[in-house]
């Protein structure tokens, strides 16, 4: 049965993510309040035994200025280590149309997982740059063909048209074209390479039986609600709204008091399940996915889980509150006790084989690449996992075979980014502003060639628009030839790093192809509207752009 404290929110009951009418419903319809102790909390600092469904706007700030003032940090970032752990339960919990969830996480047969409600970027960004189906109709204009609708948008630019096969429920089909977690790459994109390298941010992930990761994109209501209003999910309705609310994008801010509120991103990571190479889909969560094959046409798979990073936007966290997961066998075997399973992303015969090689870098897209972590999993996040994996197993969930890695999340959401030559430390450590912790969050699936372990300070310092190591690069001939900071620095990634870097359009000339975008935090930390967005061609009825920057 429904736990009482779940039954006490009456959040999924009345939650009806209905996008219909005219524009976008926030679908969190009718908010309950949150309890005075969420449910996922009852067990602080460990793991709560009962799972509850409800997605929190926040941490509890009560909990966490009580902390912070006795000084008791540790238990800080195990509040929003627990948070974390509770918005991808709630992501997951199955549930159905009406957006009800199942009295058991275990209830798959109840229906998918709740994010599948959700619109996936493909749909918000579209490929001809018109209004989404999600928004409604324009004011005074018709609803979209569904069909038209539909069409792959920035994330699959260049793929012919996918379409799901009618007879299946839209929720329980995949269908995933894009090869790269940060850039938009596609079987089309490694077709027409022709020994060019250069992609946007990084390459594809290849695994051990040399098959392609597959990503994708889902948003929560409140960021569809908000791309819709603002019009930004075209480059047209970015530049449009340059001028108003100082040039900044403000995605909805989630808060405590109520369950499913903020704006939500989750990315995801697919392994192709290869059942003749000793992939066991009892280890992952897995789900049918219609991709682009490499000779053309579509080939249907059945894909598995090795990655989701979640973000959320809330009052506690106005950089937003990253948490990042993944498969416990992406890395790591164990040959006594587990001889058959073989880790997905590395080989442990072959420990001279170099790691993180961007398979972009050495033009080579059919070897595996052989993945290593640059920064270890925390040891309390050991123990939480631990915790947690246990409560799965009994009920023998297939979650227990995945992790938290860590959670991001600032300090202190009122400071500024500190300048990229003003100094170490801080110039790394609060490259994004409010002073994050931890300063590096990498998730192997998405962000492999990110973690590159030594390097010049400056190299890490380096912001969107600059280049933080002249003269080096001839490209940066108009950034100011200043001292520099080369003191080698160990390097890795930031969730909070990277997104702060996230624009929009200022300005854009459909003739050059190419723009202008205004500069670090006017994205509000998503990157959808940069990468994804195209541009309907002015003066012209079917004519687009779109551009890979």
């Amino acid at each position: 049965m429904r736990s009482s404290a779940a039954a006490a929110t009456g959040i999924h009951s009345r939650w009806v993510p209905a996008i219909l009418g005219a524009a976008v419903a926030l679908a969190c319809g009718t908010l309950s309040a949150a309890a005075q102790t969420p449910p996922y909390l009852a067990n602080f600092p460990n793991f709560a035994p009962v799972l509850a469904p409800p997605f929190p706007g926040d941490v509890d700030t009560a909990l966490k200025k009580k902390l912070e003032d006795a000084k008791q940090f540790a238990e800080v970032q195990r509040l929003f280590d627990l948070n974390g752990w509770q918005m991808f339960l709630a992501a997951n919990w199955p549930t159905n149309n009406q957006g009800q969830p199942a009295a058991s996480i275990t209830d798959t047969s109840f229906g998918p997982p709740h994010w599948t409600l959700w619109q996936t970027s493909s749909q918000i960004y579209r490929a001809d740059g018109k209004r989404p189906i999600a928004c409604g109709p324009a004011p005074g204009g018709a609803l979209l063909a569904e069909a038209t609708a539909q069409q792959p948008a920035a994330l699959m630019r260049g793929l012919p048209l996918i379409q799901k096969p009618a007879n299946v429920d839209p929720r329980s089909v995949l269908v995933l074209g894009n090869l790269s977690a940060v850039g938009n790459i596609s079987i089309v994109d490694l077709g027409k390479r022709n020994g060019e390298t250069d992609q946007a941010f990084s390459g594809p992930l290849i695994d051990q039986n040399h098959n392609f990761v597959h990503y994708d994109i889902a948003m929560d209501p409140h960021e569809v609600s908000y791309v819709c209003d603002t019009g930004i999910y075209n480059i047209n309705g970015q530049t449009a709204f340059s001028g108003k609310n100082n040039d900044t994008l403000a995605f909805p801010i989630g808060t405590d008091k109520v369950d499913w509120s903020g704006a939500t991103e989750i990315k995801f990571a697919w392994k192709i399940i290869d059942t003749s190479k000793g992939d066991q889909p009892g280890r992952f969560f897995t789900m049918p996915a219609i991709i682009p094959a490499a000779g053309g046409g579509t080939q249907q798979v059945t894909v598995g889980l090795v990655g989701m990073h979640i973000a959320h936007k809330s009052q506690s966290s106005p950089q937003w509150i990253w948490a990042t997961f993944e498969q416990v066998d992406n890395l790591v075997g164990d040959p006594l006790a587990h001889p058959a399973i073989k880790p997905s992303f590395y080989d442990p015969n072959c420990e001279i084989c170099v790691p993180n090689l961007d398979p972009n870098a050495t033009n080579d897209t059919t070897t595996p690449v052989q993945a290593m972590r640059a920064v270890p999993i925390p040891g309390d996040k050991l123990r939480l996992n631990a915790e947690a994996q246990a409560v799965f197993r009994a009920l023998g969930s297939v979650w227990q075979y995945y992790q938290l890695i860590d959670t991001q999340w600032p300090t202190d959401p009122t400071a500024k980014p500190t300048p990229w030559n003003a100094g170490l430390p801080d110039a790394i450590n609060n490259k994004p502003g409010g002073n994050p912790t931890p300063v590096f969050l990498t998730n192997i699936t998405m962000e492999t060639y990110f973690q590159t372990g030594q390097q010049a300070a400056c190299n890490q310092e380096e912001v969107t628009g600059s280049a933080a190591c002249p003269p080096g690069n001839a490209t940066q001939s108009n950034f100011p030839k200043t001292a520099v900071d080369t003191t080698t620095v160990f390097a890795s990634e930031s969730c909070m790093g990277c997104h702060s870097s996230a624009g929009f359009y200022k300005t854009f000339d459909a003739k050059a192809n190419g723009g202008v975008k205004w500069p670090q935090l006017s994205g509000d930390f998503s990157w959808l509207p940069a990468q994804k967005a195209c541009m309907v061609a002015p003066g012209s009825t079917g004519s687009h752009i779109c551009t890979d920057n």
